[in-house]
C-alpha cells in the first residue's frame, strides 16, 4: 500500500465521527457565564459544596456557574442553587468584555431549576429542549459551560444511564441523565447536547468521590417546570 493512503476502514471510522466543531459554533452564543455576588456573606446550609465560595468577611462573596438562552425572548435557564440568595447576578456572554446584570424571572428550588432575563442580544438560534424519551444510552453528547471560570469550555461524552433519581437535602431530582461528559464547578446550569443541537439535560451535579459521572436534569423536567414559572409566555 501506498504511503499516505489509508484503508477503506479508516476511511469509514472517519466518516461516522461526530462534527463537534459545527454543533458547537452553531450554539456557543447562546451560552453564559453566570458570576453571583452575595454581600455580605451568610454561612447558607448549601447542598453543592464544590459550587460553595470561600467565607470573605465584609467582602461580596462569588459563586459561579452557567446558564443557557432556550427562548427566543432571550429567557435564560440556569440551576436554583447557583444563584440562590443572589444579590446581584451577573452574566458573561461569548464575544463581551462587560458583565451584564440579569433580572431573576422566576425560581423553583425543589426542582432546581430558575429563569434569567438579560439585556443580551438573542442568537438565532437558540437553543430548544429537546424530549427525554428519544435520549438513547450510549448516545454522544456535549456539555458547554465555566468549569472554575473558564468561558465556553466545551467538555464531550456520551449518556452513561438515564432516570436517576436522587435527593439532596429539600431538593429532588428525578429521572437525572448520567454522563461522563467532564462536568466540574462553575458547569452547574450548562447544557448537555445532543448531536441533533437539542438540550436533552441541564449539567446540574457531579461525584466528587469518582471521575466521569456527572449528572443532569432531564429536558422533559426542564420544561415542565419552565412553563410553570413562565406560564403561556
Amino acid at each position: 500500500m501506498k504511503k499516505g493512503h489509508s484503508t477503506p476502514g479508516k476511511r469509514a471510522n472517519a466518516l461516522h465521527l461526530p462534527n463537534f466543531v459545527r454543533l458547537v459554533e452553531r450554539y456557543k452564543k447562546c451560552v453564559v457565564g453566570i458570576e453571583v455576588i452575595q454581600t455580605p456573606y451568610r454561612d447558607r446550609a448549601l447542598f453543592f459544596p464544590w459550587e460553595r465560595p470561600l467565607p470573605r468577611e465584609g467582602r461580596a462573596a462569588l459563586n459561579i456557574g452557567t446558564g443557557f438562552m432556550f427562548h427566543p425572548k432571550g429567557y435564560i435557564l440556569t440551576n436554583e442553587h447557583v444563584i440562590a440568595e443572589a444579590d446581584r447576578i451577573m452574566l458573561r456572554a461569548f464575544g463581551r468584555k462587560d458583565l451584564v446584570e440579569a433580572e431573576l424571572v422566576g425560581r423553583d428550588r425543589k426542582h432546581d431549576i430558575a429563569v434569567l432575563w438579560a439585556n443580551l442580544p438573542v442568537p438565532s438560534p437558540v437553543l430548544r429542549l429537546g424530549h427525554s424519551k428519544d435520549v438513547q444510552v450510549g448516545e454522544w453528547v456535549v456539555a458547554i459551560g465555566s468549569p472554575l471560570g473558564l468561558d465556553h469550555t466545551v467538555t464531550v461524552g456520551i449518556v452513561s444511564a438515564k432516570n436517576r433519581p436522587l435527593q439532596i437535602g429539600d431538593r429532588e431530582y428525578p429521572n437525572l441523565i448520567q454522563t461522563d461528559a467532564a462536568i466540574n464547578r462553575g458547569n452547574s446550569g450548562g447544557p448537555l447536547i445532543n448531536l441533533r443541537g437539542e438540550v436533552i439535560g441541564m449539567n446540574t451535579a457531579v461525584s466528587q468521590s469518582s471521575q466521569g459521572i456527572g449528572f443532569a436534569i432531564a429536558a422533559d423536567v426542564l420544561r415542565q417546570r419552565v412553563k410553570a414559572i413562565l406560564g403561556d409566555v
